[in-house]
């Protein structure tokens, strides 16, 4: 018979899901948020509500990706608190131009310690920042980080090979987020 310690050292508990949400209901985002509803709950938060029912509905993106199935798992809202409150990753996937206006909204409803991931490349205008120097700023004391590569929202949707790097400014948490793009 095993002791108890013994017991507790062998087996481990399952780990929970990680839940994420994806900002952005553009063509990336909307690509990424497939991709990771394969491994994990996954919400794609989008303004507009023809792209909520569409995918909701259809598991479309009429409007971006129009005859492009997604994954059927993949949960679309336009309830930007509920999305944002809920997710154990953010991942911002807005252009640029709306990248710090929404980084700021989020801040109100996303816990300290959720990592935050940009999509966006690019520099904001005016300032010349980063995307992740600007979750820095507005989202502080969090988990920061980037997901980039030569890939092509259409070329992934269709099973093209896509390659792509993560990067977060702690090394463990990437290992563990590596798992929900896969």
């Amino acid at each position: 018979m095993q002791s108890s310690e013994a017991t507790s050292e062998t087996s481990s508990p399952a780990e929970a899901p990680i839940r994420v949400t994806v900002l952005g209901g553009g063509s990336w985002g909307t690509t990424v948020a497939h991709l990771c509803a394969h491994n994990t709950p996954t919400v794609l938060w989008a303004r507009d509500e023809a792209t909520v029912a569409s995918i909701n509905e259809r598991h479309v993106n009429t409007k971006y990706l129009d005859g492009y199935e997604l994954h059927p798992d993949l949960k679309a809202t336009n309830d930007f608190a509920a999305a944002v409150a809920d997710t154990d990753l953010l991942i911002m996937g807005v252009p640029t131009g709306a990248f710090r206006e929404t980084a700021r909204e989020a801040a109100k409803y996303l816990r300290p310690w959720v990592p935050v991931v940009s999509l966006a490349k690019g520099f904001e205008q005016g300032s010349g920042l980063r995307m992740t120097q600007i979750i820095e700023q507005e989202l502080p004391s969090r988990p920061v980080g980037l997901l980039t590569g030569p890939n092509l929202a259409k070329e992934i949707l269709a099973g093209g090979p896509a390659g792509a790097v993560i990067a977060l400014t702690e090394l463990h948490i990437a290992e563990r987020l590596q798992s929900v793009f896969t």
